[in-house]
């Protein structure tokens, strides 16, 4: 990828943000590496699959690559690379860093440094290296109330643990203390009377995965329980493209152009905004346990 600014699309790409998509492509590559030596498959998700099909690499103001995979791949994709990667590669999942979320999973290089600061407050000690996000794909109950009632019960769970992490924020110093993160707070410690982080995840992800049968829709449940503009019909899925994406190509749905327009509606229309991460610090130099010394 050639590091030198440039102006896409009325936006000025930075030479740090070439850097920070350069680390990015890197991470992608090393999933690749992975897939194709266990016979997994992927999909470029969310703005990456946008910027694949819109603009034939990253969407100018965004920071980051996101991508799907069918749960019983990526469960395998996070067994395999648990095992397989080496430093400065870094599989962040809630079974190999404590506390961390169990409805997705990052790779990460922990040679690089990249967070938001809200990240920083609810994980302090956490691993805080450029990263892709790899999400997994459920299956979608076909019954409505199935599905109803599947929602609620990952809601609570999802509120549990973001109990916990408030929990964790306050007993480090890293937020401020107000009546909501204390109310929180004090809810954890009722509930970890009773469970811990590890179980909580285990049920989270047992109730996502409690269809086991081929359903008509697909979603990352894990990660937003109950919106319709994350579920897709399987169909989309059954194939994969290879899409242009900067200087190689990314594996998409074959229905990607259906996929979108369920996620954006009018994606062809070109809405230049602020990326998800806009506060993102970041460094494709320093590694972020040397980064967080310096700025602290």
């Amino acid at each position: 990828m050639e590091l030198n600014e440039e102006v896409r699309d009325g936006h000025l790409v930075t030479a740090e943000t070439k850097k920070l998509w350069a680390v990015q492509l890197d991470l992608l590559s090393c999933l690749e590496k992975i897939c194709k030596k266990h016979g997994l498959k992927y999909y470029a998700d969310g703005g990456t699959l946008l910027g694949a099909v819109r603009h034939k690499g990253f969407i100018p103001w965004d920071d980051d690559i996101d991508v799907q995979m069918f749960v019983d791949d990526f469960e395998a994709f996070c067994r395999f690379a648990k095992d397989e990667l080496e430093p400065p590669y870094f599989l962040q999942y809630w079974n190999t860093e404590n506390g961390f979320y169990p409805w997705h999973a990052k790779l990460r290089r922990s040679d690089t440094t990249c967070f938001s600061q809200w990240e920083l407050e609810m994980n302090p000690s956490g691993n805080h290296g450029i990263f892709l996000d790899i999400f997994p794909l459920y299956n979608i109950p076909d019954s409505v109330a199935k599905y109803k009632w599947q929602t609620i019960r990952l809601k609570v769970l999802q509120y549990m643990f973001k109990c916990f992490e408030t929990y964790r924020a306050l007993k480090n110093s890293s937020v401020k203390a107000t009546a909501v993160r204390r109310a929180a707070s004090g809810l954890w410690k009722f509930i970890s009377l009773f469970t811990s982080t590890d179980k909580i995840c285990r049920k989270y992800l047992s109730v996502a995965k409690c269809e086991k049968g081929r359903t008509k829709k697909v979603g990352v449940t894990s990660y937003t329980p109950g919106y319709e503009k994350y579920t897709w019909d399987r169909s989309m899925f059954d194939k994969t493209v290879d899409l242009p994406f900067e200087d190689r190509t990314i594996s998409a749905p074959y229905k990607y152009e259906e996929r979108l327009r369920v996620q954006y509606g009018d994606w062809k229309k070109i809405v230049k905004n602020s990326a998800n991460h806009s506060t993102l610090h970041f460094s494709a130099d320093i590694p972020y346990k040397e980064y967080l010394k310096k700025h602290n």
